[in-house]
């Protein structure tokens, strides 16, 4: 349809361009009244025609005078030039008929014949002409008759004004509306006009699915009746007056079988039909808050398994710390069971010869010589009691030592070279068994305040880490330590054996818990893990590896002199605070 203002401006041309004919013709009627001259009405005649060809010009308009008597027909020469000549052409009567649309012809001829007939006092069409140059014109076209005294039309006039334009832009406009309004229906996202109390004044197709309910039922639910808590749209509401229009608001709607649905809404106000109105559009969001819920209940329950599975890690790793002390406490009692026994022997002979000696005494057949001999052998008995009872308060020392600080956990000063050796002695019984030596290089001196029961848990485990891994069964080889200081108070401890090597693929997982390349021959993938926890952890330093195949195996690791407090420390100073 033409707009209102392309309709007022072409009723003010053609109020005009009429005006103008109707004056021509009066102009006429008075001067024949007048008895004028044919030369005066003849200059009259050009004035006025060039008057009216002025307003036709100015008004994009051209005008006809038809003669139903004399069956001839006048028109202004805007007419011919609206149809692209460039030249006025010869236009006998049915110069206008033969051009018309033949879908228009009938439709049009028949208002006309409806005027004529007297049924209506002027009309008002629009049709299509064709153009000189091809394709068609259209115009809007308006008209009325003059009759005799009879009531017979004699004559009719009008005025067409060219709408070609104004029509294009016409289905410009409802081609852009049809497709805007495809769109808005196709679109996977809804689409609400509605207003501040409730009403609605338009929804897509999308809104009907959404809200569960077919398009007829849902313009007639007062729209806080779908929300699942109408109190959400009244703040929503409030938002849009404070900050303005928005597009991150999460509503919950209600369907009528009771099903939430969630949706990310934006709010923005616009006019519509001459009302203040809400636009709102509105993504359905319940797949992904149904993910999230599902996510957060995951997430805790991974949480909860996380929990659990450092609880038995937890529990592993004391078991395994466990276990490694009763291999010590079985290998130093091993250990301890050949002094005894050397002691024990020498204490039996020292007996009989005792028991033999007193007999001889009593029978009187004691020889010096015999008591000579006898004397030797008890200093000698007696060296090696001595030396087998030190040996094995030796090692009793050294595993109380160990193993108090190992099961304890305290915190003590000690001298690192020295405690080193303790730890090694310790283990002499497992080592025992292998073909492997050690050698250790520590700094003298070095004082270490830290935790001896961890240090000698990291280098229990990595001697029995070398010892499984590193040269398997029979292996040869030396295990080296050494140990200096570093700058900041540090202190650098090397163990290095010559054994098989690391493959580069297992090398980044060294540290991780339960890998092993010997599960069920020995390794139970917790004891390097012992050493990285414990020494990143309560020493509070750090434990790398570098490794070739074939080249050995090397663990750095770098300690403070003064360990960090522990916080199980932290927490009885502050209960005793």
């Amino acid at each position: 349809m033409v707009s209102e203002t392309v309709i007022v401006a072409l009723l003010v041309g053609l109020a005009a361009a009429t005006g103008l004919l109707v004056g021509l013709r009066l102009g006429w009627r008075r001067a024949i009244e007048a008895g004028k001259t044919d030369a005066t009405m003849a200059t009259d005649h050009h004035d006025v025609g060039e008057r009216l060809e002025m307003a036709l010009d100015a008004t994009g308009a051209a005008a006809w005078d038809a003669d139903l008597v004399n069956n001839s027909c006048w028109w202004s020469d805007t007419f011919p030039r609206m149809l692209g000549f460039q030249d006025i052409p010869a236009m006998p009567p049915d110069f206008w008929e033969t051009r018309l649309h033949p879908e228009d012809r009938d439709r049009v001829l028949a208002q006309i014949a409806s005027h004529l007939a007297g049924e209506s006092t002027s009309y008002v069409y629009e049709y299509r002409l064709r153009h000189e140059h091809g394709g068609w014109v259209w115009i809007a076209a308006r008209g009325r008759a003059t009759c005799d005294s009879t009531g017979r039309p004699v004559r009719y006039a009008g005025i067409m004004t060219d709408i070609t334009e104004a029509r294009r832009q016409e289905e410009r406009l409802r081609a852009s509306e049809e497709r805007l309004l495809k769109i808005m229906e196709t679109a996977p996202i809804a689409l609400n006009v509605t207003t501040r109390d409730g009403r609605w004044l338009f929804c897509n197709a999308q809104s009907s699915r959404l809200m569960g309910r077919p398009r007829g039922e849902l313009m007639n639910t007062h729209v806080p009746d779908l929300y699942a808590d109408p109190a959400d749209r009244l703040a929503l509401l409030e938002r849009l007056a404070q900050e303005g229009p928005f597009r991150d608001a999460e509503i919950r709607f209600r369907k009528p079988d009771g099903t939430v649905v969630w949706a990310l809404s934006s709010w923005s106000v616009i006019e519509f039909d001459g009302v203040l109105a809400l636009l709102t559009w509105l993504y359905d969001i319940t797949d992904r808050k149904a993910a999230e819920s599902a996510l957060i209940r995951a997430r805790e329950e991974a949480e909860q398994a996380l929990a659990d599975l450092r609880e038995a890690q937890e529990s592993l790793i004391q078991a395994e710390t466990m276990a490694s002390l009763g291999q010590l406490v079985a290998g130093v009692a091993h250990e301890i069971n050949t002094p005894i026994g050397i002691g024990l022997t020498a204490a039996s002979h020292i007996g009989e010869q005792a028991d033999r000696l007193r007999d001889l005494f009593g029978q009187g057949q004691l020889r010096k010589s015999e008591f000579v001999e006898f004397l030797g052998e008890l200093s000698e008995s007696a060296r090696l009691l001595v030396s087998n009872i030190d040996r094995a308060a030796a090692l009793v020392q050294s595993f109380k030592q160990v193993a108090v600080d190992q099961s304890s956990g305290e915190r003590r000063v000690f001298e690192l070279g020295g405690y080193v050796s303790e730890v090694l002695f310790s283990l002499r019984p497992r080592l025992k068994r292998t073909h492997l030596t050690v050698e250790i290089d520590c700094a003298e001196g070095i004082m270490l305040d830290s935790y001896p029961g961890a240090l000698s848990q990291v280098l229990t485990n990595l001697v029995i880490n070398a010892i499984i891994h590193a040269y398997g069964d029979g292996g040869t080889g030396t295990i080296r330590i050494t140990a200096c200081l570093e700058p900041a108070d540090r202190v650098r401890l090397d163990f290095a054996d010559d054994g098989v090597g690391i493959a580069p693929e297992h090398l980044p997982k060294v540290f991780e818990p339960f890998f092993t390349t010997k599960r069920g021959q020995g390794g139970s993938g917790l004891g390097l893990h012992i050493v990285f926890n414990t020494v990143t952890g309560l020493l509070g330093g750090t434990v790398s590896v570098q490794s070739q195949p074939g080249q050995g195996t090397c663990f750095v690791i770098r300690l403070p002199r003064e360990a960090p407090v522990a916080a199980s420390a932290l927490v009885s100073d502050a209960a005793m605070g």
